[in-house]
């Protein structure tokens, strides 16, 4: 199974983007009772877009595959 994660960020820092998504797609593979494979991890961005009044955005996204036989039960 394949997990996706975004995120709109402040800042375009690759390493805390990727802790942040990271997280998220922990949170969601576990609520499926599987476990991510840390190993297919790929984290594209950032995507730089302003917002309203002119500040960037830093767009992220990340994929992860997910094994159930070995998650929580």
């Amino acid at each position: 199974m394949r997990y996706r994660a975004a995120a709109a960020l402040p800042y375009s820092d690759t390493a805390r983007a990727t802790a942040g998504l990271r997280g998220r797609l922990r949170i969601m593979a576990r609520a499926d009772g599987a476990a991510p494979d840390w190993s297919t991890l790929m984290v594209k961005g950032p995507v730089e877009v302003p917002d309203l009044r002119g500040r960037a955005w830093f767009e992220w996204t990340a994929t992860v595959e997910a094994d159930a036989s070995h998650g929580s039960p």
